[in-house]
């Protein structure tokens, strides 16, 4: 009987994405890919074979030989590099391609975002409620002292 203790395969491999995610290790991997397309031959053509093997390479580079969190990066590179398919593509034309999903942020970055942004929004609330009870304030002084004037 397994240990209960034990992860299993999901919560390994959702552990495994988000440390993944949080390094900002694919991007990076997916940029340097993208060099070594656009500065190595860019005006050949891009296969599905060359895909899976620039995958497979940078991440055993990165993280060992068949290491698990090797084969992990793997495949998250393998989800975010399109596939070839039928149509003819140069690698320099594939290299535009992979850096748009290196432009984009990861879930932490997108979480770090939207908390920051959270506390600006506070902050600017907090001070519009500040600057709307002085220019209350400010509005009641300038009324009586035009209320006062039209007494006299």
């Amino acid at each position: 009987m397994p240990d209960p203790t034990q992860p299993s395969q999901a919560d390994e491999a959702l552990r495994q994405t988000l440390a993944i995610e949080q390094a900002g290790d694919i991007r990076q991997l997916l940029t340097r890919i993208a060099d070594r397309l656009a500065e190595n031959l860019p005006g050949s053509a891009m296969r599905e074979v060359n895909r899976l093997a620039y995958a497979q390479d940078y991440a055993d580079g990165e993280h060992g030989y068949r290491t698990p969190m090797a084969l992990a990066v793997e495949r998250a590179l393998l989800r975010q590099m399109p596939q070839i398919g039928d149509r003819p593509i140069t690698r320099g034309e594939y290299a535009l391609i992979l850096r748009n999903p290196a432009g984009r942020p990861t879930r932490a970055e997108r979480v770090a975002e939207l908390q920051r942004e959270a506390r600006e929004d506070y902050a600017s609330h907090r001070d519009r409620a500040v600057e709307a009870r002085m220019q209350l304030g400010l509005a009641c002084a300038h009324g009586n002292q035009a209320a006062g004037s039209r007494a006299t």
